[in-house]
């Protein structure tokens, strides 16, 4: 269990980057339909501090030994992510804006499965160019003076 806590932390930090880095130019946000307070915040934090930590434990802890069944492993929880995603997409609890949409989340959850994988088996270190990285991988810019930083803009 322990061995896994680093790669909980990698997640955690291409998360905090992309919510910082598009604060005002989300690309995908959570929405609750229960009940008003439930905001894009309070929602990424549950999901953050709750649901990944266990889902990447159960991740890490059943993988594979033989690479053939790795790839179709990390496949399945791929696509469970994805059509997690789409059916809440399709509940309005999940949205896209700014051109992102549900085939860039199949590459994103690509992306963030194998390179949590490869930290896990060392065979790359994490530093802050893997996590930016990620945003230059899909070629979305924003501009930095769309941070918002104490109710006001950068």
């Amino acid at each position: 269990m322990e061995e896994a806590v680093p790669y909980h932390l990698v997640f955690m930090v291409i998360n905090l980057t992309y919510n910082v880095l598009y604060y005002n130019h989300t690309l995908w946000a959570f929405r609750g339909i229960t009940a008003d307070w439930l905001s894009h915040s309070i929602i990424n934090i549950a999901f953050t501090f709750f649901i990944v930590p266990i889902g990447l434990l159960i991740f890490l802890q059943r993988m594979p030994d033989k690479r053939t069944n790795q790839l179709i492993y990390i496949s399945a929880w791929v696509v469970f992510y994805t059509v997690i995603q789409t059916l809440f997409a399709h509940k309005g609890m999940y949205v896209y804006d700014n051109g992102w949409n549900g085939w860039l989340n199949i590459l994103l959850n690509s992306a963030l499965f194998s390179v949590v994988y490869l930290h896990y088996r060392r065979l790359i270190c994490h530093s802050n160019f893997d996590t930016v990285g990620y945003h230059f991988l899909f070629h979305i810019s924003v501009s930095f003076g769309q941070l918002k930083i104490r109710g006001g803009s950068m």
